[in-house]
C-alpha cells in the first residue's frame, strides 16, 4: 500500500516537472523558501534515508542540509531520475518486508551536527510518516509548478 501511495505522488511530481523549465525548477518564489529542485532533492534524500538506509540497512549517505542549499546543478529530468532511482531501491526493500517486520524497531540515524536527534520507530509508523511527508511536499511542488508554468492548465485532474 505504501508503495502505491508513494508512486501516485511521484507521478504528480513527474507531471509537474514536465511543465516547467530547468531554470524555473530552481526558482524560489520568496526569500527564505525552497525551490522545487530543493524539494525534489529533499524527498529523494528523505526516502533513501528512511527506507533504503534505516529499513534496508544500506549505508547512510545523506547530506540533508545540501538538499536545501542547492541552487541548481540538476535539470528537471535529472531530478525525476534521482527520485525514481531511489524509488526502485525502496521498492526492492518494501516488497520483501513481511507483516511481522512492520513492527520491527529501526533506528533513524543523524550525524551529531545535523540538528536532528537520532530516533527509533517501528517500520509501519516510519512508513506512515514518510508517506505523509512525501505527499505534503508533493502538494507544494504541484502548487509552485502551477504558479511557475507558462500555461494555465491544471496539473492534476481537479480544477482547483
Amino acid at each position: 500500500m505504501t508503495l502505491s501511495l508513494l508512486d501516485q505522488e511521484l507521478e504528480k511530481i513527474e507531471k509537474a516537472l514536465n511543465r516547467i523549465s530547468d531554470e524555473n525548477v530552481w526558482e524560489k518564489l520568496k526569500e527564505g523558501t525552497n525551490s522545487i529542485g530543493n524539494l525534489c532533492l529533499h524527498l529523494a534524500g528523505n526516502e533513501y534515508h528512511n527506507i533504503v538506509s534505516s529499513i534496508g540497512g544500506q549505508p547512510f549517505t545523506r547530506e540533508r542540509s545540501a538538499e536545501f542549499l542547492a541552487e541548481g546543478g540538476y535539470s528537471c529530468k535529472e531530478l525525476y531520475s534521482c527520485l525514481s532511482n531511489v524509488r526502485e531501491q525502496s521498492r526492492s526493500i518494501l516488497t520483501a518486508l513481511s507483516e511481522e517486520e512492520l513492527e520491527r524497531e529501526v533506528t533513524i540515524h543523524y550525524p551529531p551536527d545535523a540538528g536532528i536527534a537520532t530516533y527509533q520507530r517501528p517500520v509501519a509508523r516510519l512508513l506512515y510518516h514518510l508517506t505523509v511527508h512525501y505527499a505534503y511536499h508533493t502538494g507544494q511542488i504541484v502548487y509552485m509548478t502551477r504558479l511557475l508554468q507558462d500555461r494555465n492548465d491544471n496539473i492534476l485532474k481537479w480544477k482547483h
